[in-house]
């Protein structure tokens, strides 16, 4: 068994366990973060404007201090633009989601990715899905209709925008498997911050501010930008980094099969800060139908892993690992990151 240093002195395994399940506490509290300041009057494409703002120069800082603007050179530009232009809609149609619907019903639907994902992999990735993951998928679809009541509604908007931004979530990290890990964790993170955010400041700017837009007048001043917004934001901001590190840490320093059942912890987390903050109590078939969806995502997992040995392939499973609801997935790896 792997060791690894730890403040607890734990095994690397279990000190993997803990990190995942933190990192989990720590994405579910931004999303109860996002959804609060949403309903605060910023609007989600606001919000994002303004993330991009602090984390930008940030991810400027850290390149000059580690090796320049070199890093950012690549010779896939079209597929970095594809991997931004889908990846922007996880996190605005998944932060309009939870502006809608409560933080776990939104979570369990965007779990949905991992079966996109799959489902995708055959047509792009020419990758074979046999009648155990079909069936994982036909199974963890059923979970999510069942957790989402969605049948219960002629039409609901807030499942219908976790849905896209699964979706959305889905063709990003194919892409990302597209582009390859040797373009490096940091240009992934980089680029999708950039373009991100000049979208999401010229969107603002031009006064196309999103679902929930609360207009802002030019020239802008802190007040227009509503001030009790920046501290959600920057606590947004530190709880991503924060959770997504956790994540990177926990998937370096163990097995991913042993984590991934973990990362769906955040099911429960969202739950809770659900019923504390807003008093949402999930119905008894958000439970039964959540048990289905894990139950199917770790059997992919599972799956994949046990495929690979037969196959007698070592790889990295960190990007096969379930998807988790935040604007940077932490299962964003491309064989360099596992955030």
């Amino acid at each position: 068994m792997r060791e690894t240093n730890n403040p607890f002195n734990l095994s690397s395994d279990a000190f993997g366990i803990v990190l995942v399940l933190a990192g989990m506490v720590l994405l579910s509290a931004m999303d109860a973060t996002v959804k609060y300041v949403v309903e605060g009057g910023i609007s989600v494409m606001q919000m994002l404007a303004m993330r991009s703002w602090l984390v930008v120069p940030l991810l400027l800082l850290w390149m000059m201090l580690s090796g320049g603007i070199k890093q950012l050179k690549t010779d896939k530009p079209l597929l970095h633009f594809l991997r931004v232009f889908f990846g922007f809609g996880a996190p605005f149609f998944f932060f309009n989601a939870i502006s809608l619907m409560s933080l776990a019903e939104a979570t369990v639907i965007f779990f949905s990715a991992s079966f996109i994902m799959t489902a995708l992999s055959i047509p792009i990735l020419k990758e074979q899905v046999g009648i155990h993951r079909w069936g994982s998928i036909a199974l963890g679809f059923s979970g999510i209709i069942i957790a989402s009541d969605i049948t219960n509604e002629l039409f609901n908007v807030g499942a219908l925008y976790s849905f896209a931004a699964a979706l959305s979530y889905s063709l990003m990290m194919i892409i990302t498997r597209l582009i390859g890990s040797r373009e490096g964790t940091f240009k992934l993170l980089f680029y999708f911050h950039l373009w991100g955010g000049l979208v999401s400041s010229a969107s603002v700017l031009l006064g196309v501010g999103g679902l929930t837009y609360v207009a802002v007048e030019f020239p802008l001043s802190v007040q227009d930008m509503a001030m009790q917004g920046w501290g959600g934001i920057a606590l947004i901001t530190v709880l991503v980094i924060a959770g997504h590190y956790g994540l990177m840490r926990a998937f370096s320093i163990a097995p991913v099969g042993l984590l991934a059942p973990y990362e769906y912890s955040i099911l429960l987390t969202s739950a809770f800060f659900g019923y504390i903050i807003w008093g949402h109590v999930p119905a008894a078939n958000f439970w039964a139908g959540a048990a289905l969806v894990v139950l199917s995502g770790v059997y992919l997992v599972y799956r994949e892993i046990r495929v690979k040995k037969l196959e007698g392939v070592t790889v990295d499973m960190s990007g096969s690992a379930g998807p988790v609801a935040a604007p940077i997935p932490p299962s964003i790896s491309v064989d360099s990151e596992r955030q």
